[in-house]
């Protein structure tokens, strides 16, 4: 009796490595950053695919693309993140996909997060405190603002950029309430001063114009463009 119950045991137990794949797919997110952001590129590596055939990932719900697979069946490339690809802040899944034998994925995780500025209210009278939250701003520890129009410069600081993902929040006077009417840029970085060359951004054009409480007072109208570099 002892001897058939072992018996029975290998044989499961075989059944259950044969039942397992052979070459089951792996995924990894190489490279040093703690925080991805719209705009990065993630180093990719994976193996188990079918050699020569294409692989395709998916981020977010969004296709990036495909790789080739090597004779070995190992991928390994950059990926871009496009610019609408995250909102906010949280844990990534990214998912490979082979195209020849669908039904052999893998998947990798990371942090990521937008490259974005929320301003509340987004109206109001120009010397009034805005709420600001920005998220995404890996190039540096602390955030500025630069008004700027021909003729014109001003750079405040924001504050400083928490966690991994370089985080702020804060109330801040941005536009003074004496700032004359006409339309303006106020671009978000991390530069204490502004500069042409700086290649990571949020921008707003914010119109201000004249109202009943006097010269240099009045409403801003913010509308938001993105900039993203690699």
């Amino acid at each position: 009796m002892r001897r058939r119950v072992t018996v029975v045991a290998l044989a499961g137990a075989l059944a259950l490595v044969a039942a397992a794949p052979a070459d089951a797919a792996t995924l990894t997110v190489a490279g040093s950053r703690s925080c991805y952001r719209t705009g990065d590129a993630l180093i990719v590596s994976g193996s188990g695919f079918t050699p020569g055939q294409p692989v395709n990932f998916v981020l977010e719900g969004q296709d990036l693309g495909n790789l080739t697979a090597d004779a070995a069946g190992n991928v390994s490339a950059p990926l871009s993140i496009g610019a609408e690809t995250f909102r906010g802040v949280s844990r990534r899944t990214l998912i490979a996909t082979d195209a020849t034998n669908p039904a052999n994925v893998a998947t990798a995780q990371f942090l990521g997060s937008a490259l974005a500025v929320k301003i509340r209210p987004r109206n109001g009278t120009a010397g009034r405190r805005l709420r600001i939250n920005a998220t995404g701003f890996t190039t540096g520890k602390r955030l500025y603002a630069h008004v700027l129009r021909r003729g014109y410069k001003r750079n405040v600081f924001i504050g400083k950029l928490k966690g991994p993902c370089r985080t702020a929040k804060a109330r801040r006077r941005i536009l003074p309430a004496t700032l004359p009417a006409g339309v303006y840029t106020v671009q978000f970085d991390t530069k204490r001063r502004y500069s042409r060359k700086t290649k990571v951004w949020v921008r707003f054009r914010v119109t201000v114009t004249p109202t009943a409480g006097g010269a240099g007072l009045g409403q801003a109208r913010l509308t938001q463009t993105v900039l993203f570099s690699r």
